[in-house]
């Protein structure tokens, strides 16, 4: 029996195309995403034949896969159906341009029936893509992080249906593997890149001497006056400069032994954790913090608390025990100081660049990203959710700089301890109430619950009130 993507309680044999008709010769099987996914050591080609299939099921003039380079601020074309071949590995895109850009910008759907009236549009000349009139795209992702995009463009103009776009999803995120094994392929993009983006994007290298020296070693001027920042350091490499400094500092070795190090440490299975904490795994610790003080790259904390957080979270991964991190995201951190000649301190807030920064949103269990919503008495404040990788923990951040909350709800995050009372109950609420709802959104259902400081004391009265019987 033929297990589809869709199978539909409605006979479906009275509805027109375009209102997508899902007969045997238009909807993808799960068999045959399957076969050409399990293909090994092949992604390459695997993926020029995933894009065929989808091309022609879907009955599309086009299909194309975006991989998402390591600086995960740029998209490259690694297969095509119906684009002009010579532009696989070559034609690349910011994600602040184009329509796949905000595919992955925003890691949802994006359906247009005519290309030319959206305001993001943008005419690739050498892709040969002037011809076609509608698009739709789709984020691929693995695990929960994003790796790139999948688009089908038509030639005439047309309405994409819900049902389309759901399955397109779907064949999306069964081919996502594929596409996580193809970002590592010397075709697109080179192994010191990509090494030296894993290292920087997990912030393990903070407290490991080796990998932090490499950042250092490639340009020292510069790591000072970026703040130890290697996201801020790469950014301002492209490849051919990365790979002829490497070359010349005899890096290559060094890079490679930082990410295997890396990489086995991520992957270890014999930690204190596994043999004495074993009972964590499918519920970790939530260790609730106003601040944590990992890095000053990362500036989300102010001095002895966060650092004590800093280094519980450090400590954790370094011993293997399950946890998660859940404290807000500051957009401005805290305030610098400095003194003028008269001896009399002033503070200034800076604000942060989120793209300088070693986080990503972060994706709920239902592949969409995390936006939590917390109601009060003036109404309802939301928030979406960074990613940031510390070692083998994760730290999740809330950040209320969203689209649909009052101009002064979406500057309630932008400076630790700033504010009113007003401000500052408004934060507990979304770290207490706001940090649990994001846990359960990531299909994660803490065991404990460990506060850094009464600031967090929300959340066990919100998790006290989900426990007590409803009188």
């Amino acid at each position: 029996m033929e297990t589809r993507l869709d199978q539909p309680n409605e006979p479906m044999q009275d509805q027109d195309h375009a209102t997508c008709s899902l007969d045997a010769s238009y909807v993808l099987t799960w068999d045959e995403i399957a076969n050409l996914a399990a293909e090994p050591g092949k992604p390459a080609e695997t993926l020029m034949n995933v894009v065929a299939l989808i091309a022609r099921r879907f009955g599309t003039d086009v299909c194309s896969a975006y991989l998402l380079e390591p600086d995960r601020a740029n998209l490259v074309l690694a297969a095509t159906l119906g684009l002009r071949p010579e532009c696989v590995g070559k034609l690349r895109m910011a994600v602040n341009e184009g329509l796949a850009g905000l595919v992955a910008e925003q890691v949802r759907p994006v359906a247009v029936e005519h290309v030319k009236n959206h305001p993001r549009f943008k005419y690739f000349s050498e892709a040969g893509e002037d011809d076609y009139q509608s698009f739709l795209g789709v984020p691929l992702i693995d695990r929960g992080v994003l790796q790139g995009v999948l688009v089908v463009q038509t030639l005439e103009a047309r309405v994409f249906p819900e049902t389309e776009i759901r399955l397109l999803t779907e064949a999306a995120n069964r081919v996502a593997p594929v596409v996580s094994e193809a970002r590592t392929l010397d075709r697109f993009i080179a192994p010191a890149q990509e090494r030296l983006w894993a290292l920087a994007r997990n912030l393990w290298w903070s407290w490991d001497y080796d990998s932090a020296s490499l950042f250092r070693d490639l340009d020292p001027l510069r790591w000072s006056q970026l703040n130890h920042s290697p996201v801020s350091l790469l950014n301002e490499y492209p490849l051919a400069k990365l790979q002829a400094r490497a070359a010349e500092l005899v890096l290559h070795s060094r890079i490679n032994y930082a990410y295997r190090r890396l990489r086995e440490y991520e992957d270890a299975e014999r930690t204190w954790g596994a043999r004495h904490a074993g009972v964590l795994r499918p519920r970790p610790v939530a260790y609730f913090s106003a601040e944590f003080g990992v890095h000053e790259s990362l500036p989300v904390y102010s001095g002895g608390l966060g650092v004590l957080a800093g280094d519980h979270i450090k400590s954790a991964s370094d011993l293997g025990i399950p946890l998660v991190g859940v404290g807000l995201f500051y957009g401005q951190g805290y305030f610098r100081q400095r003194l003028d000649r008269d001896g009399w301190q002033h503070e200034d807030y800076l604000e942060t660049d989120v793209s300088q920064l070693a986080m990503e949103v972060a994706i709920g269990k239902n592949g969409r990203p995390v936006v939590v919503q917390v109601d009060t008495r003036h109404g309802a404040i939301y928030a979406k959710v960074w990613r940031v990788k510390v070692g083998r923990c994760d730290l999740f951040l809330l950040d209320s700089d969203v689209e649909g909350n009052t101009p002064e709800d979406r500057e309630m995050t932008s400076r630790l301890y700033g504010g009113d009372g007003r401000v500052r109950v408004h934060q507990e609420l979304l770290l207490g109430v706001g940090g649990l709802r994001a846990l359960k959104a990531l299909g994660i259902t803490p065991g404990v619950l460990h506060l850094n400081a009464w600031k967090t004391k929300v959340s066990v009265l919100t998790r006290l009130c989900r426990a007590l019987p409803v009188k």
